[in-house]
């Protein structure tokens, strides 16, 4: 799990990605790692809140594009690939315990989706949000076309996924357009 880091301090499990020289982009380790992590504080009925961080003023930047640009898979290949690669983002939404993202800097792609996954999210003034999976001709993933819309409705769903415009953290929360005010 050396990609992520899990630190437990009175009864709050803390996983920080930690690859900050790649954006701390969610490579296939860190998968792993968060897939181990996520099965821990599942069995620890001691943890009674988990934390999701990035190191080095990063939260996460996407999903490893150069893994996914050397898969060369079909359409049934990606299937298959995305249900084995993301069954523990299922145990992560439904875990029975609070979730509070801190986010600092990048959370873009798949790291906004990330951050959806959260109960609660703590933003700082440097974070910034995007899905920018279409800006790479890709679709959401990471469970984005379930959470999003949960969290700000349908059509804003729709704007913040089609138009992938980097926003801040007020215009996350707010919808507005720019993400500055």
């Amino acid at each position: 799990m050396s990609s992520v880091r899990f630190e437990l301090s009175r009864r709050v499990a803390t996983l920080t990605l930690d690859e900050p020289a790649s954006g701390n982009a969610l490579t296939p380790a860190m998968r792993d790692g968060l897939a181990e992590a996520v099965a821990r504080v599942r069995q620890d009925r001691e943890i009674r809140a988990l934390v999701l961080a990035g190191a080095g003023g990063k939260f996460c930047s996407c999903g490893d594009l150069r893994d996914i640009a050397n898969a060369g898979l079909d359409a049934q290949g990606w299937r298959e690939r995305l249900h084995r690669l993301h069954h523990w983002m299922g145990d992560l939404l439904t875990l029975d315990r609070p979730v509070i993202a801190a986010v600092d800097g990048a959370a873009y792609g798949a790291g906004f989706s990330l951050a959806l996954a959260a109960d609660f999210v703590l933003a700082s003034p440097r974070a910034r949000f995007c899905m920018a999976f279409l800006r790479v001709g890709l679709v959401p993933d990471y469970g984005a076309f379930h959470t999003l819309p949960r969290v700000v409705g349908v059509q804003r769903a729709k704007e913040i996924m089609l138009s992938a415009r980097d926003r801040g953290a007020r215009g996350a929360a707010t919808g507005n357009r720019t993400g500055d005010a």
